[in-house]
């Protein structure tokens, strides 16, 4: 399991040690023919439990799966059904009429329909308070965090929050990459946007050009940073704190090996993620100031107590 992107949040107070009894208790099943989507928690390796344990992290595995059926076809064939309603009748159907014709097709079309699984792991370090959905997407993170809430019935986190303005803090650091704390450097991406939300964005060129400068002189400020930590993993920081395209630099890119099992490799990806993620992590919230204070002490006094 390798860590790519995640979205980020602080446990306000431990979650509950049954939390593997809970998980298994909604587990995955299929989608029904005529049900749209499905979740369930699944173990993150076959044959083990339903939470993954070691190098001080715990693993959770929601498994979803969505019947896809675009809303042009729906459309498509609910326009066949009125026009064989007016030749019928000799008018049109009414709006109440229509909505009833477009949710009899739904129900026609779904057990037809094909359906796409997906896997979102959740990432969660007890000693740190850390939970990290490793998702690309907002939506995403939040309906997990949202199913799983609901699974255990408590779920206390928030959202991480520096001390410090991570677009502000970006920003001094686009201006003069001297003021960058140790162990970081820039790298080749950036994002600025001002209170209009004009866009500038910036790939795989230089970052301290004219044209840049010009834009922060307008007042735009940074959204999204590429950043290199310790010259061994690069990531694209947002002004939210997720982290979007993490990779190791010196990544091992050799193939599968036939002798080797699938148990044997997920354990060494396992073990390399957690092994950088949480220095990674450590080191960039001590450059956004630390933890917000507030947050830092409403968690300091739920793991301390």
């Amino acid at each position: 399991m390798q860590v790519r992107n995640f979205y980020w949040y602080v446990l306000n107070k431990p979650l509950a040690n049954d939390l593997a009894e809970k998980l298994e208790g909604s587990p995955f099943e299929a989608c029904g023919l005529t049900q749209q989507s499905s979740q369930g928690w699944v173990p993150p390796l076959n044959g083990e439990g339903f939470v993954y344990e070691a190098h001080g992290a715990q693993l959770c595995m929601l498994k979803q799966e969505k019947r896809l059926l675009p809303a042009s076809v729906v459309n498509d064939y609910l326009q066949t059904k009125v026009e064989e309603f007016e030749a019928a009748e000799g008018y049109s159907p009414s709006r109440k009429i229509r909505m009833q014709m477009k949710d009899d097709l739904i129900l026609e079309l779904l057990p037809k329909a094909f359906t796409k699984v997906s896997k979102v792991p959740v990432l969660i370090f007890p000693r740190q308070g850390w939970l990290l959905v490793l998702g690309g997407s907002t939506k995403t993170a939040d309906d997990t965090t949202a199913f799983m809430r609901e699974t255990i019935g408590n779920l206390p986190i928030s959202l991480v929050n520096s001390d410090v303005s991570p677009s502000h803090m970006m920003t001094k650091w686009l201006a003069d990459p001297k003021l960058l704390p140790e162990d970081w450097v820039l790298g080749e991406e950036v994002e600025l946007k001002d209170a209009e939300e004009a866009v500038v964005r910036v790939k795989n060129q230089d970052l301290f050009s004219d044209e840049l400068a010009v834009h922060m002189d307008a007042g735009k400020i940074v959204t999204k940073m590429a950043l290199q930590w310790r010259e061994q993993v690069s990531i694209l920081v947002h002004d939210d704190l997720s982290i979007k395209r993490a990779k190791l630099l010196l990544e091992d890119d050799a193939p599968f090996e036939a002798t080797e099992t699938e148990e044997g490799r997920f354990a060494h990806e396992f073990a390399v993620s957690c092994n950088w993620v949480v220095p990674l992590c450590q080191s960039l919230l001590k450059a956004f100031g630390g933890l917000e204070k507030a947050l830092a002490a409403s968690q300091d006094r739920a793991f301390k107590s």
